[in-house]
């Protein structure tokens, strides 16, 4: 039997509007009570799909996306405020759209509430829905433009069964410092209790860091827990964090 579920959903938004003067788009997505922001971008010119994940950047509202093609590279960035006027209507401001390999920035203008608009076909929560324990992956990868380097850079997860709701994981993340790490041979991660589709795990490489691991259908969101103390653990203040999508 299926376990998985929905996220807890704390918000959806749906807006219409233009990166630069001359490129609409159409962009939707859902928010969990964990921060990890869910949806899509549309080029409604050409109906052009693109799955965008992303988060809660701090209280004041704002918000980050990143579109993600299906073999996990990054090709566009977005940071933005959503803000509510007097009539409970939502806007988004102050938004940037970047591409990470051609530096190009538009502003995103114009960007208004369209709760009722129609494009595409899928229930922009289906991106939300929790992978089933059999369901997740053994390989995860996400990668990105570094233009200090020239090249393609990322990180990707690896997963193997250490018994009922237990996971061995190895992690290499790299978009600039080395985040690599693997679970104590003895102590392997164990899935949460009730929905079994995310783990915490703290005291990494007994160097005192701690992440969490919350996987969807396409992809896994892992977060860090702790915070400046263990920014020393891989030099360069390298983390776990980031967006990997499932390969297998």
């Amino acid at each position: 039997m299926a376990i998985s579920a929905h996220a807890d959903e704390i918000g959806i938004y749906s807006f219409l509007g233009t990166l630069g003067d001359k490129i609409p788009v159409f962009l939707r997505f859902a928010v969990n009570d964990d921060d990890i922001a869910v949806g899509e971008i549309i080029y409604t010119k050409h109906n052009i799909s693109i799955m965008v994940v992303g988060g809660v950047l701090n209280d004041d509202g704002w918000y980050y996306l990143n579109e993600y093609q299906p073999d996990g590279t990054i090709t566009g960035m977005m940071t933005f405020k959503i803000e509510s006027n007097e009539n409970e209507r939502v806007s988004l401001t102050n938004g940037t759209w970047r591409d990470p390999k051609t530096d190009t920035v538009y502003q995103m203008k114009d960007f208004e509430d369209e709760e009722d608009a129609q494009y595409g076909v899928f229930n922009v929560t289906d991106y939300l829905d929790y992978a089933d324990p059999e369901d997740i992956g053994s390989y995860y990868a996400y990668s990105v433009w570094n233009s200090n380097s020239q090249s393609m850079v990322g990180g990707h997860v690896k997963f193997s069964k250490a018994g009922k709701y237990l996971l061995n994981f190895e992690v290499c993340n790299a978009p600039g410092g080395i985040a690599e790490f693997k679970n104590d041979p003895n102590r392997p991660a164990v899935l949460g209790k009730y929905t079994y589709n995310w783990f915490t795990y703290e005291n990494v490489n007994e160097c005192g860091y701690g992440f969490s691991a919350h996987f969807f259908k396409k992809f896994v969101v892992l977060k860090s827990m702790t915070g400046n103390e263990t920014l020393g653990c891989f030099g360069s203040g390298a983390a776990a964090d980031g967006v990997y999508i499932k390969k297998n």
